[in-house]
């Protein structure tokens, strides 16, 4: 029989079951699959620490969501460790690149490693490899020549049986070299199948994107319950984020996605109705957040302290909504600095305090959320109550766009048009400079 001290006994026991209770990979894939929301950091850390390249992979993209970034910064790591020189997880690659895009300057700054990474492995060995370089081409098409390209997308259709995805790719190709008419219909057809292809297709667009992308996609709307529930999330979700006159396409696109299960939907479309509060009674909305409460309660907080602060609804106020966001800041739910913001610069608990809601927003922009950047931008270019500066505006207006704002694209076209090209100038440099400053704070 085993003789110790209780205490060392207990630790002893502890120790040896540590292992045999730790959460595996599967089990915490299949928490996540139950509640995206979950908290796996902490658990999944573990498994990467003992070398598991899939864990790391994993990490990687539950830290990639986080608005802090220390944390995206590990992503980034995690993921080309993840990768290993070619030797690990190749589709630690794909994440990194689509990881990249949405960083301020990050799809330029990781444009060396990609160079160097596609090297190592070869493109063809294996439909994973070539899966994953395909994927690649959609972010840095520039690393892949035409004819490599068609080779690739010729060995994916013969491969693929459930998701093929060769419209898109064959889409970005035709986008690359200059064919427009071929590539505006692949993309048209990929969005009947590929979520992915809703932001590409609207990039694609360029300066008329805003007008001409809810014009195409109304036309698929006949066909809209047998798209994918990602891709109608996705329409949705896109339209609902470009300022424009209030539209019932959107609704349409939503209302589908929230019918089958998509969470995500409600936030978009309680977001919507509070941008449009002359179409939307606040009884709606506050009803549609309940229901986000139930799932996402801190998202649905933030949501209601939004809700709190619209204008031309009788539920208007701001000292409701400082007491929602004060706790939602002292639970650590960072994204409530939106909500403080626009409580400082609308003048909700006294006078229009535009320094304060600055400083709100720029605790956001540290960590690379586009959206702050998109605030302060309004902000420097017409803000109430602060000196304007459409250069400052444009400065950080393009930051937000970069890291895929959507709604600051329309602003951002509107400050060019009210600058001289000088001052554009001035103003890319001062983009540039405000991107160092947040990389040497890090």
């Amino acid at each position: 029989m085993l003789k110790c001290p209780i205490p060392s006994c207990l630790l002893l026991l502890a120790l040896a079951a540590g292992p045999a209770q730790a959460a595996s990979l599967q089990q915490i894939q299949y928490r996540l699959h139950q509640d995206p929301q979950a908290e796996v950091a902490a658990e999944l850390r573990l498994l990467a620490e003992r070398g598991d390249r899939a864990s790391m992979r994993l990490l990687a993209d539950v830290l990639a969501g986080s608005a802090e970034r220390n944390q995206q910064q590990e992503a980034i790591a995690l993921y080309q460790a993840a990768f290993a020189d070619g030797h690990g997880q190749l589709d630690a690659l794909v994440g990194l690149a689509n990881f990249s895009e949405r960083l301020p300057n990050g799809h330029d700054a990781q444009r060396a490693f990609f160079s160097q990474a596609v090297q190592r492995f070869a493109p063809t060995r294996d439909i994973n490899s070539v899966t994953t370089s395909l994927d690649l081409f959609l972010v840095y098409p520039e690393l892949y020549l035409p004819a490599q390209v068609r080779e690739l997308i010729s060995l994916h259709q013969r491969a693929c049986l459930e998701t093929c995805a060769s419209a898109l790719y064959r889409a970005r190709l035709a986008e690359q070299q200059g064919q427009r008419a071929l590539a505006d219909n692949l993309y048209l057809s990929a969005l009947r199948s590929d979520a992915r292809a809703v932001e590409r297709y609207y990039q694609f667009l360029g300066e008329e994107q805003d007008e001409l992308f809810p014009a195409r996609v109304s036309g698929l709307l006949g066909q809209i319950d047998s798209l994918p529930v990602a891709v109608v999330l996705a329409i949705g979700s896109l339209l609902s984020s470009i300022p424009r006159e209030h539209d019932p396409q959107v609704m349409q696109w939503l209302d589908n996605a929230i019918a089958r299960q998509a969470e995500q939907a409600r936030v978009s479309k309680a977001s919507y109705m509070m941008s449009a509060p002359q179409s939307y009674s606040a009884e709606e909305v506050f009803a549609l957040i309940d229901q986000v409460e139930l799932t996402r309660p801190q998202e649905g907080r933030a949501l209601r302290a939004s809700a709190y602060l619209v204008r031309g609804w009788r539920s208007l106020d701001p000292f409701k909504a400082h007491e929602i966001i004060q706790a939602l800041l002292a639970e650590g739910y960072q994204n409530a600095y939106l909500n403080l913001g626009e409580l400082y610069s609308m003048g909700g608990l006294d006078q229009v305090d535009q320094a304060k809601a600055i400083a709100s927003y720029r605790i956001l922009a540290a960590r690379g959320v586009p959206s702050a950047f998109y605030r302060i931008a309004t902000l420097y270019g017409g803000g109430k109550g602060i000196c304007h500066d459409k250069v400052k505006a444009y400065a950080y207006a393009k930051i937000a766009v970069d890291g895929g704002e959507l709604g600051a694209r329309k602003y951002l076209k509107e400050l060019a048009q009210q600058i001289s090209q000088e001052q554009l100038n001035q103003a890319l440099q001062a983009r540039n400079g405000i991107i160092r400053d947040i990389e040497a704070a890090l």
